[in-house]
């Protein structure tokens, strides 16, 4: 019985280790589709100085003329690569291991664009950030509040397996006390040396008075 317990538990470990790489998104599956789509629309509108920002994205000379900054380049880097890469794919395949790189890269994208706008404001201040920036931004952030709670969640499927796992494995802990205690029962019968006779040697004792 222990041995067939023990092999349940690890069909059911293999079994929540499958329930666990997947996750269930339910309506921010949507949320998370919109923040692509909208992130998509925003790389093709003015970001600062009339750029756009899929000039930005490719480093043309348009938006070195309008006195990029790096950390603007890295936002549209990263954000590009958390929101409209992985993001996407986390909403198709619906995977832990996309949409916890996804929420990664795009937290990081999110910390440049804030430093964007401060260092424009010092080093250009007469060129105006545009549309693009600040809808990419709104794409950006709320990427990140929607899929942070989702690489926390357990799926149903993986509490319900955890939970029969438990029961499994607190049954393999009874079965194997059982048979610890059946073992040294056992033991006591075949060992001479381990059978109790103080009774025996008393009443021996008595008759000899």
């Amino acid at each position: 019985m222990a041995a067939m317990t023990q092999q349940d538990s690890q069909t059911l470990a293999r079994a929540e280790k499958s329930a666990a790489s997947q996750i269930t998104m339910g309506a921010k599956r949507w949320v998370l589709a919109a923040c692509a789509v909208v992130y998509l629309v925003a790389l093709v509108l003015p970001f600062a100085g009339g750029v756009a920002g899929w000039q930005v994205l490719g480093l043309t000379q348009a938006s070195r003329d309008a006195r990029t900054s790096v950390a603007e380049y890295l936002f549209v880097w990263f954000s590009f690569i958390g929101v409209g890469v992985l993001t996407s794919l986390a909403v198709a395949l619906r995977r832990f291991a996309v949409t916890l790189p996804a929420w990664m890269v795009t937290t990081v994208s999110a910390v440049f664009s804030i430093l964007g706008i401060w260092l424009r404001n010092q080093s250009a201040p007469e060129t105006s950030r545009d549309i693009g920036y600040y809808l990419a931004m709104l794409a950006v952030f709320v990427a990140v509040f929607t899929l942070f709670p989702l690489i926390l969640s357990r799926s149903e499927a993986q509490v319900k397996v955890a939970d029969e796992r438990a029961k499994v494995q607190q049954r393999d802990d009874v079965a194997l006390l059982q048979q610890s205690a059946t073992h040294q029962a056992n033991a006591r019968e075949e060992n001479p040396l381990l059978v109790d006779d103080r009774r025996a040697r008393a009443a021996e004792r008595h008759r000899n008075i």
